[in-house]
């Protein structure tokens, strides 16, 4: 090994630990630095706990989607639709086993499921939203 050998070892050695320690630095400074938080939305969906919430599945209506779009319950349980969206929307059943009325902000819809089955759903004013119901 000559010496320049030993000077671009060096370098390259000095340019790493270089490196290492300005990614630290960004980490920590990033760490530790004040961080805005996001605001809740408030009284976009408030909803009180009525007859039909308690013990149910719930589904919310938000930004033109069912969530989650797909449940699973058993036979006998209930699902609850809240509409915490500005538009009015429904939960249709796509065989007729059930209908809800068009639900304002903040108002829901519950459906009891006595038989077993597969039951997907949309929303009658916008029928590119949809969801299912499996009941086991």
């Amino acid at each position: 090994m000559n010496g320049t050998t030993v000077v671009r070892l060096v370098t390259r050695d000095l340019r790493f630990i270089g490196f290492t320690i300005g990614l630290l630095a960004t980490f920590a400074v990033a760490c530790f630095s004040e961080h805005e938080t996001t605001a809740a939305v408030e009284g976009v969906c408030s909803v009180e706990l009525g007859e039909g919430l308690p013990g149910s599945t719930v589904v919310v209506i938000n930004r033109f989607t069912f969530g989650p779009p797909e449940v699973r319950v058993r036979a006998g349980d209930r699902v609850t639709w809240i509409n915490c969206d500005p538009d009015p929307h429904t939960s249709t059943a796509d065989g007729g086993e059930w209908s809800s009325p068009l639900l304002a902000t903040g108002q829901g819809f519950s459906q009891t499921f006595s038989a077993v089955g597969d039951f997907p759903y949309h929303c009658e004013p916008h029928p590119f939203m949809i969801g299912r119901v499996i009941v086991e």
